[in-house]
């Protein structure tokens, strides 16, 4: 994939906020969705920043569109998280609403409509990107405000792209966890995990759940 030229503008920028990180990644070798924790933006900021290739990630749909982008922050973000008063809130929201859902564009971001009956688009958009060779990149945590290194609990639902990925492909879905060492300033990546298609799927979707998250949170410090 090739991402924009407001995403390149962008990320110089970005990586000014965000300082130099090291990516202990390799490329992808097959279909691959790489798994993260959010860190309230900082997983999100410091993967796009510094992976040493591109990849598209999922952004949840109301930032991929200017006017649900609009709304979201001037009547979530803006004025119930941050606390603004709501003429400034709607005015912030008005102002950086446009350049957002751009950004997003550029970026190759799939939007996510968690919760709606268009989430079948989630799905069908990621496996057109792993058939294109492109890789995706998910950050699945409930409570994607907990800005420490490790992640809590997580939504099932973003395993669901491998019975999506299997309709279409007998090639293995690789999903690869990525941790986020803030002392070192570092992401590096667990082994790969795959689903037994031969094995329950319910029992299935726990232990790649689990076993991810156990990657994530780093089983060395555990």
């Amino acid at each position: 994939m090739r991402r924009g030229k407001l995403f390149a503008f962008s990320r110089f920028f970005v990586r000014l906020k965000v300082g130099r990180w090291t990516a202990e990644v390799p490329p992808a070798e097959g279909p691959t969705v790489y798994v993260c924790s959010h860190g309230n933006m900082a997983g999100p900021l410091v993967t796009l920043c510094w992976l040493p290739f591109p990849v598209r990630p999922w952004v949840l749909h109301v930032f991929t569109e200017k006017e649900s982008c609009r709304k979201q922050f001037g009547e979530y973000t803006f004025s119930r998280r941050f606390g603004l008063p709501r003429p400034v809130a709607r005015f912030l929201a008005w102002v950086v609403s446009g350049y957002v859902s751009t950004l997003m564009a550029s970026a190759g971001a799939i939007p996510v409509y968690r919760g709606s009956v268009h989430i079948g688009a989630t799905f069908k958009e990621s496996v057109a990107a792993l058939q294109a060779g492109d890789s995706v990149l998910i950050f699945p945590d409930v409570d994607y405000t907990d800005s420490s290194d490790t992640i809590g609990e997580v939504y099932n639902g973003f395993l669901l792209i491998d019975r999506f990925w299997h309709r279409k492909s007998d090639e293995p879905l690789r999903f690869v966890p990525l941790r986020l060492d803030h002392e070192q300033r570092r992401i590096t990546a667990g082994p790969p995990v795959q689903f037994d298609h031969t094995a329950d799927q319910k029992e299935e979707m726990v232990r790649v759940r689990e076993a991810l998250r156990w990657e994530i949170n780093d089983p060395d410090q555990a």
